[in-house]
């Protein structure tokens, strides 16, 4: 072991935390994620980090994993390099590139492998740390590989994970977040994870760390303004999310039902306020009863959505919503009138039900016998689909006669629906059904929330609905005229 001395203002203050004055752990985790946008300096930090481990621990051989090998030389492999450089620690340590090896004069190690070559990161003996290096290149097995090749057998194994939050379409349905992030909506936490390994099941002590630009001082002036940019450019709205803000994002692929709706410009920090709420419900059964809370600032013109709740089983039936829909607006101190919308077709009398109701008859009576008071706005036929959503889409794009929609930024379910519904050939919206695979019943993923906008809005702004309904007949839509 070296003896050395580490003084706090070598970490940035976001990962002091992960550290003691001595270089130590604080608190050992299994797996360490750091993660978040660019230019954090979260990799810089696992490399310092790395490094003093290696100089200070009695025994240490750590493996550097990307998806490519022949990408970690001028990554981790040049990182640490640099680390060692600017450290004055070069006389310690020989940086071997054939084959690309790190030795420290103690007898401890790096080991570079790509996870293009399992065999070769399989075949490493009492490996006692990694790190992965842009995490959200690999795959689910890929990662399944790494815990497993960990194998130190005189004590426990230690991972650093970093990447960037991005992934191709739906983040809901990517690996790595529904494996590790899932569970729940803060950025940085602690959490034990476990796994059933046979009738045996093994406890992961997991730490994310989530940072963006801004928590790194040294990130410069340019760097800053261009990630800033892409906060008002539409076709880099995707990496505003991700690369700025170092959130999980939706990128769209094209043929989007909501041409005009954008993350980054209508999703914002809300809170419910003290008065009146809007319910919007939907009854479909699968994947859930669809219930959306909406407030309206008439003087401000602004048509809020400040909450969700996703009702699945064993909560999708019109009862068991209203339930919780009423828990949601007492937890708000509500004790103003509730105006409920929904789809007309759902007051149609049910041929299931013995006294012969329809699901907003029991809905409705439910928040009632909560003690609510409620005034029924479920309209009597349902708005054109392609006509209120390119009503909707012009107030997204050009806040149409003053309106703005704005969408809560916790209501993650409802942003899904607006960012992955596609529209199909006629204009309409395009409903693909899925199958679950565990239940074997056929629902549609997509357009739930979406209908529930498109009740609202239409109700809520009934003569400008009809306004522009005249005017795109009479030759073209607000945009087409503005241009």
């Amino acid at each position: 072991m070296v003896s050395l001395e580490f003084h706090d203002d070598i970490f940035l203050p976001v990962y002091r935390p992960l550290v003691d004055l001595t270089g130590e752990p604080v608190e050992f985790f299994d797996i360490d994620f750091l993660y978040g946008g660019r230019d954090s300096g979260k990799s810089r930090h696992i490399a310092m980090q790395l490094v003093i481990d290696c100089l200070m621990l009695p025994y240490f051989r750590c493996v550097l994993i990307r998806k490519v090998s022949n990408t970690i030389k001028e990554s981790q492999w040049q990182l640490i390099k640099d680390v060692v450089e600017e450290w004055g620690l070069s006389k310690l340590f020989r940086f071997n590139k054939n084959p690309l090896e790190i030795h420290c004069a103690n007898g401890n190690k790096f080991i570079c492998r790509g996870l293009d070559e399992p065999a070769k990161l399989k075949s490493i003996s009492n490996p006692s740390h990694a790190w992965v290096e842009e995490g959200n290149q690999i795959t689910s097995e890929d990662f399944v590989t790494i815990l497993t090749t960990l194998r130190y057998n005189d004590g426990n194994t230690k991972t650093w994970f970093s990447f960037n939050p991005e992934c191709d379409g739906n983040y809901t349905e990517f690996w790595l977040y529904q494996e590790w992030f899932s569970h729940t909506k803060d950025l940085s936490f602690t959490w034990t994870k476990s796994i059933e390994v046979g009738d045996e099941k093994i406890d992961y002590s997991v730490r994310a760390t989530h940072s963006t630009y801004k928590d790194n001082t040294y990130c410069k002036p340019k760097r800053k303004a261009l990630y800033e940019s892409y906060k008002t450019s539409k076709n880099n709205a995707y990496w505003y999310q991700v690369y700025t803000l170092g959130l999980w994002g939706f990128r769209k692929t094209g043929g989007e039902f909501w041409k005009c709706f954008d993350e980054a410009k209508h999703c914002h920090l809300m809170k419910p306020k003290p008065g009146t709420f809007h319910i919007v419900a939907d009854n479909n059964v699968t994947p859930y009863v669809t219930v959306g809370f909406w407030q309206v600032d008439t003087a401000k013109k602004k048509l809020d959505q400040v909450g969700e709740l996703p009702c699945t089983s064993p909560d999708n039936t019109a009862t068991k919503a209203a339930r919780r829909t009423a828990a949601w607006l007492r937890r708000q101190e509500s004790n103003d009138i509730v105006y409920v919308y929904g789809d007309p077709s759902a007051n149609a009398k049910s041929t299931t039900d013995d006294e012969g109701r329809s699901f907003f008859d029991k809905f409705i009576s439910q928040l009632r016998a909560e003690g609510f008071r409620v005034v029924d706005r479920v309209g009597k036929s349902a708005p054109s689909v392609g006509q209120s959503a390119s009503f909707i889409n012009e107030i997204y794009e050009a806040n149409y006669q003053g309106w703005e929609i704005r969408i809560a930024k916790d209501c993650r379910t409802s942003i899904e629906d607006y960012t992955m519904v596609k529209e199909d050939e006629n204009g309409k919206m395009l409903k693909k059904r899925e199958t679950n695979k565990d239940t074997g019943q056929s629902f549609e993923r997509y357009g739930h929330f979406s209908d529930c906008k498109r009740y609202f809005v239409t109700t809520i702004l009934p003569d400008l609905y009809v306004a522009f309904s005249n005017r795109r007949k009479r030759g073209g839509s607000y945009s087409a005229k503005r241009a």
